[in-house]
């Protein structure tokens, strides 16, 4: 009896293996997609350089007429903005701000702008006033200053962000020099309404900082994406591979045995750089297939529709040694002492319509050479 009790114990275990046996097996996936990394995001930071004058997140110095006031919502940078209400059957207002430490915004005023947010119940109700800016601690010595008068007209009722350039024409500079840039301390806004308000207004200053004007986007002169009337020596070719920018280049073969090419751009229309002898720059991309065959030559832009007159232009023997084997980026400064400007006042920058590159190579040419340029525009330098 107790063999029998053995036999069946034995068989319901052998059973029990095989039924486990049969079962499908669950195998967990293989798929390690989804522990891959995220593809790298490529987008440039956006970092900001200007320099906080005062965030305007806490009272501090500042004064208005009556008592200022903290408020912390509606604001549109930190934790609050600065109010200043004007009271009924009153006409005047101000917003004035004495640091105990001075800030150097790191700008000059060729390059920097004030930048803050002005808030308007009712911007009907401006006649006149004033946006001063100093660094001596009070608003009538070595201050910076706009008329509120030609600002008004830009202004809507609610916030409104204000960019002042320290180079705007309408910018007003006491004869002391104006103000040092590297340690401003005083901001001051006053304004006056058309009249005695008949019912309270409230106005708003938060997030004044410094920051350096954002250059203007650069002005094409030619994309080289079409032959239109370009010369060289020989007949010119519209390249469509390997250019650098665009659809195509211009390109000029210098001829076995030949020493001498050139580019010539007359344009059908005359283009405003928006720049200045002072501010502007030249620039366009210059294919040299052997550099050790250039001897010298001139880059010449001109307003005159020729190479003669109204000019400024650039010596290439000067230019020769900063170049290589294939494409460079040429940047030209308007301003550079090299730069040179004929006698008749120069070009007219609002009306450039003529680009003329020629040069000589050190000898005649015992294999055919090419040349390209593409791109030519002037920037802000």
């Amino acid at each position: 009896m107790k063999f029998i009790k053995i036999m069946m114990a034995c068989t319901i275990f052998v059973i029990a293996l095989t039924v486990i046996s049969c079962q499908k097996v669950q195998y967990k996936s293989r798929d390690t997609s989804s522990l891959k990394p995220p593809p790298v995001d490529t987008t440039k930071p956006i970092i900001d350089t200007s320099a906080v004058f005062d965030n305007c997140d806490a009272l501090g110095a500042w004064q208005v007429v009556g008592a200022p006031a903290e408020v912390t919502t509606g604001q549109k940078e930190g934790k609050g903005f600065i109010q200043a209400t004007l009271a009924t059957g009153q006409n005047f207002e101000q917003f004035i701000d004495a640091l105990p430490t001075p800030v150097n915004t790191k700008v000059t005023l060729s390059t920097g702008e004030l930048k803050f947010w002005f808030y308007v119940q009712d911007v009907t109700q401006l006649a006149s006033g004033q946006i001063q800016f100093s660094s001596s601690g009070t608003p009538d010595n070595n201050r910076i200053g706009w008329d509120l008068s030609k600002i008004i007209d830009t202004l809507h009722t609610g916030w409104n962000f204000l960019q002042l350039k320290f180079s705007d024409p309408g910018a007003e500079i006491t004869g002391d020099g104006g103000p040092d840039l590297t340690k401003m301390n005083f901001f001051k806004l006053f304004f006056s309404t058309t009249g005695n308000v008949t019912a309270a207004q409230n106005y708003g200053i938060d997030d004044i900082r410094v920051a350096v004007v954002p250059p203007p986007p650069p002005v094409e002169i030619d994309n080289c994406d079409a032959l239109n009337a370009w010369q060289v020596v020989g007949s010119p070719t519209l390249v469509t591979t390997g250019q650098k920018e665009g659809k195509a280049y211009i390109q000029a073969t210098l001829a076995v045995g030949q020493s001498f090419e050139q580019f010539i751009d007359a344009l059908p229309a005359p283009v405003n750089t928006t720049q200045t002898i002072a501010t502007g720059q030249f620039q366009f991309w210059f294919y040299v297939q052997d550099v050790s065959q250039l001897k010298d030559g001139q880059i010449q832009f001109s307003s005159s529709g020729g190479p003669d007159n109204n000019r400024i232009g650039w010596d290439l023997t000067t230019i020769i040694p900063t170049l290589k084997n294939g494409w460079n980026h040429v940047q030209l400064k308007f301003s550079d002492p090299g730069a040179e400007i004929t006698g008749d006042g120069g070009p007219d920058l609002t009306k450039m319509n003529f680009i003329k590159i020629f040069f000589d190579t050190t000898g005649n040419v015992t294999t055919a050479q090419n040349y390209g340029v593409d791109d030519f525009e002037v920037v802000a330098k």
